[in-house]
This record gives structure tokens, sequence and C-alpha cells, in this order.
């Protein structure tokens, strides 16, 4: 049974979609997350992990949040071959394993990376070269804000990769099926079912490390179906940490998006159905550093900042802005705490 307890201090303007937090005001929230695993019988092991969160400089408009994010039974034949099954992590993509306050160089996270953690079964491995995973989910790779909310429908998503030498990694993603939910206005899928509508992902990641220098990217491409055909878009990002001293490392990291906005009419008293779909595209950049106080305790401090291309409008709050975020985490193992009074 281990954990992350972390506090953060926000600074935002009121001018961006994407920073703004508490209204423009500065504010704070404190975060637990908690996360455990059993092995009930040999390689057959129960996990769970789960989050609580809380605070003025929350995105959600909500005071508080807890969530559970994954969950499940993993059976290990052997390391070429294990079987997860329950709330999984996203097979789409590689930021998923770094989201941990602790192994994220920065404070943010990549606007681009999916926080849906869908059920399903999952087979993944490796050997010699290579890594794979195989998947059956409930949900597609969206984005809260620019695609409706989802109804759950059983999709295929695949991944995998390819590390030539050690330190050096080569992946890809991809997954398809539909993306809409059962509460679309019939006439608005002009005579279709809302499972024909389907949305096409394709993902590319790779990292490099040399000495004291990581360097990692990923970008995706995404199309849609839509009822005057299909609107495509695209997001990916860069990233660099250097570590200058055991205690001490400094990060950046560059984004572009251009994602596709899609929202059909759910209302079915309207003469016309209408579809809003059209792309919106911005960028943002963080840069920070991090200063380890002990083995367990990390303390950042990072200013990051964004610029949309889009008209202002009430969905869009301004075209750009900035903030400023300190963040202390703790990391700890319940488990160490009774080995250690025994």
């Amino acid at each position: 049974l281990q954990g992350i307890a972390d506090g953060e201090f926000w600074s935002t303007n009121a001018r961006s979609n994407l920073l703004t937090r508490n209204d423009g005001q500065p504010g704070g929230l404190g975060r637990l997350q908690l996360w455990g695993a059993m092995e009930l019988v040999p390689r057959l092991v129960a996990y769970a992990q789960g989050t609580f969160e809380a605070g003025s400089a929350r995105y959600e408009p909500s005071s508080h949040e807890v969530s559970s994010d994954q969950f499940g039974l993993r059976y290990t034949v052997s390391p070429r071959l294990v079987v997860d099954a329950g709330r999984l992590t996203p097979v789409i993509g590689t930021f998923a394993s770094r989201h941990f306050s602790t192994r994220n160089p920065l404070i943010g996270n990549p606007d681009g990376y999916s926080l849906d953690y869908p059920l399903g079964v999952e087979v993944f491995g490796d050997a010699y070269k290579f890594d794979y995973r195989v998947a059956a989910v409930s949900l597609p790779t969206s984005h809260t804000g620019y695609e409706p909310s989802p109804t759950e429908r059983l999709r295929p998503a695949l991944g995998g990769g390819f590390t030539p030498i050690v330190g050096l990694r080569f992946g890809a993603s991809f997954t398809i099926g539909p993306y809409l939910n059962d509460e679309v206005a019939p006439s608005a899928l002009q005579g279709k079912r809302w499972t024909d509508y389907r949305q096409r992902v394709v993902a590319f990641d790779g990292s490099f490390s040399q000495g004291y220098l990581e360097l990692r990217a990923e970008g995706a491409r995404g199309s849609y179906d839509i009822p005057s055909g299909t609107i495509t878009g695209f997001t990916y990002y860069g990233e660099a940490k250097y570590t200058l001293t055991p205690r001490f490392f400094i990060a950046g990291r560059a984004e572009r998006n251009k994602y596709p906005f899609i929202r059909p009419t759910t209302a079915t008293a309207l003469p016309t159905a209408t579809w809003a779909a059209r792309l919106t595209d911005f960028v943002d950049g963080e840069v920070g550093g991090g200063y380890r106080l002990s083995a367990t305790t990390l303390l950042k401090a990072s200013i990051r900042g964004d610029r949309w291309w889009v008209r202002e409008s009430p969905a869009f709050r301004g075209l750009g802005g900035h903030a400023v975020a300190f963040q202390l985490s703790k990391s700890f193992d319940v488990v160490d705490w009774f080995d250690r009074n025994r």
C-alpha cells in the first residue's frame, strides 16, 4: 500500500481555457493518491488506485473529487504474456506512466493526454527488443470539453514499441470505434445510429536518454465522422529534462494542439438538427525545475503559457494566458511504516 500526497499553489490570469484556475485568483489544492496490490494466489494480483483532490485551484468547479482511477486483476504467465482485466490506464500514448507528480518532471500535464481510464481487458508483454499491448476497452480517446461525453461501447485498442538500444524507444498505438453518446437527437444522426459515427486515432511516441538528459515526444492524429464527412485534428508535444545535480533538475515541454470541437444537438424539439464541428488551434509551453529535499520529498516550480487561434466566444474565454505553480510532493509506503515499528 503506497501513495503520494501533493500540495499545490497556482497563480493564473482569467484569459485561458487551458490554464485559468479559480477564475484567475491565486488558489491552492491538495491531492492524495493511494494504490495497493495483493497477490491472491501465485501470479494473480488484485490492485486498485484512487485519488482525492480538493481546493480552489482545481480545474473542475466542484470543491472536491473522489475517484477510482484503476482497479482490476492481473495474471502474469511470463514477462512476455500478462493479462489485465478491470479499469485500465489508457492504451493510446505513453504519458500515463508519468502521470504521478513524482514521475512528471513538470507540474502540468500535456493537454492531449487523455484522463479517461476505460474498463476493459488487456494483454501485454515484452520480449527481446519489442513490447506490445492489445486490448478491448469501453471508451474512446476523448478530451473533455471538445467531444461529447461518450457512451461506453467496446472497441479495440493496440500499441507497441521497439527498443533498438538501451535508452532509445519508438512506439505507436491505434484505436477505432464510436465516440458519441446515445443522447444525440435522432434527427442529428441523419438516419444513422450513433454508433455509426466513428473515431480513428493513430499515435506515435519516442524517448531517448543519455547520461543526465531525457527526451520524450508524442503525437496523435484523430479523425471523426460527422454528417458532412470527417473532421481531422492532431496533437503533439516534446519534452526535455536535464539533471544538473543528484537533487536538482530542470525541464521543459512544448505542445501544439488542433483539436476537433464537436457538438451534435441533443434537443429533439428543434425543427432542424445542428452540428458544431470545427478545429480549435492553440499552443502551450511550460518550463520549470525540481529539487529533491529527500528521497521521498520533491519540490517543483514552473511557469506555463498558451496562445489560441480562435474567435472569442462564451465557450472560449480568451486568446491566451499564463500560470505560475509550485508543488510539494511526498511519497510514502504504508507497509514500511509497520515494518519499521516492528
